[in-house]
């Protein structure tokens, strides 16, 4: 029977093989602006590059090839041929004017001379959610009744929408290959080629599949999967760095006398503290009966999850006095006059996210504005609220 080989073992292996993951030199070693600015999963930067490439009139230098060949691919790809390809190649590109954000819509491009349309829902690393193409495509309709629609819905896979009906299906590679077919065709200046090919690059390794990719990191796991295995399990993930940025700023914020952490910071996702001000208002028990098993009957939180960070203003009402449920009764009156649930062991006052799809990944910075902007608005509503109950 052949002896299982240790993890030490099975590692000096992977080391001595070190030689293999020169195979992924191709994509680790060649410079990519994108990489420098850490855009690559940032769908609001993909949007605004989408949408300079899409402007006809901008310094790009591609005119209208990038939109027309865009239009030209979609309503091919589009089923029951509900649009007239002649007409909409024969119109004037240069006419539309590209909005970024238009009433949350992405990418809107609008062209009063053709009376025609052009909107882009953009998701990248993220869903759709709240019945949004419903609610684009009827204010659509009503602010451009006359106008002709094309709705697009892009992905990096082409996953279909929640209204497949009105809104057509589009991928990040339709707009690598209308891109590529267009950089083969025409002379761009050096710095525009650029940025073009790096977004090109940047596309096929970031947001959809680079098929040569996936077989050489699929060769090199195949070979070391032991190996690799180990080292995954024991690293340091991009939330745990996260974690430690997270305490860090309230810390920070506790040391300059903004609010009180909790002893226990928090859990791997819950990071809890309090003020002097609500402290003085909403007073404590005199045992750790809580809701939360301390002397607290509430709590302001910071919260770490996968796909964002959160924070919230939050009232536990477990084994409160009659004055402090009088106290919280009047909280949720003026902040949640809709809420009539007064018997509750949690009950959220406020609450913010902010989607990590929406980071740079690895920027520290970003998470530390991020957690001080929170808890700059949590004790701006406090300051508001102490002000009316008092």
């Amino acid at each position: 029977m052949k002896k299982m080989k240790s993890d030490k073992e099975v590692l000096q292996e992977f080391l001595l093989d070190i030689e293999c993951l020169d195979e992924l030199l191709p994509w680790t070693k060649k410079f990519n602006i994108f990489d420098v600015l850490k855009l690559a999963r940032t769908e609001i930067r993909h949007s605004n590059m989408l949408a300079w490439l899409f402007d006809p009139n901008e310094n790009h230098g591609l005119g209208s090839m990038f939109l027309a060949g865009f239009v030209k691919r979609i309503v091919e790809n589009a089923c029951d041929n509900k649009y007239d390809i002649f007409s909409l190649l024969l119109m004037d590109f240069h006419s539309f004017v590209v909005y970024r954000e238009w009433k949350n819509i992405d990418i809107l491009l609008v062209s009063d001379e053709e009376k025609k349309l052009i909107a882009i829902e953009n998701k990248v690393g993220s869903q759709e959610h709240s019945n949004q193409l419903n609610r684009y495509r009827h204010i659509l309709e009503e602010t451009y009744s006359d106008y002709q629609r094309i709705l697009i819905y892009l992905t990096p896979d082409g996953t279909e929408p929640s209204d497949s009906e009105n809104w057509i299906i589009s991928s990040y590679i339709d707009v690598v290959e209308v891109l590529e077919m267009i950089c083969n065709r025409i002379d761009l200046k050096p710095e525009i080629e650029l940025m073009i090919c790096n977004y090109i690059e940047i596309i096929r390794r970031e947001v959809v599949d680079d098929q040569q990719l996936v077989e050489v990191c699929n060769k090199i796991y195949n070979k070391h999967k032991r190996a690799l295995d180990l080292i995954f399990e024991h690293r340091i993930d991009g939330n745990d760095r996260k974690k430690d940025i997270i305490i860090d700023t309230l810390k920070e914020l506790e040391n300059n006398g903004d609010i009180i952490l909790r002893d226990n910071i928090g859990n791997n996702k819950y990071f809890m503290f309090s003020t002097a001000k609500m402290n003085e208002y909403l007073g404590e028990l005199d045992n750790e009966v809580s809701t939360w098993g301390t002397k607290s009957v509430y709590y302001y939180w910071v919260c770490l999850e996968k796909t964002y960070i959160g924070c919230a203003f939050e009232l536990g009402g477990v084994n409160i006095t009659d004055e402090q449920r009088s106290k919280m009764d009047m909280i949720i009156k003026m902040e949640k006059p809709n809420d009539n649930k007064f018997d509750f062991k949690f009950k959220k006052i406020y609450t913010e996210k902010r989607n990590l799809t929406e980071m740079e990944e690895d920027d520290e910075e970003v998470v530390r504005k991020v957690v001080k902007e929170f808890v700059m608005r949590l004790m701006e509503k406090e300051a508001a609220l102490l002000q009316k109950l008092s």
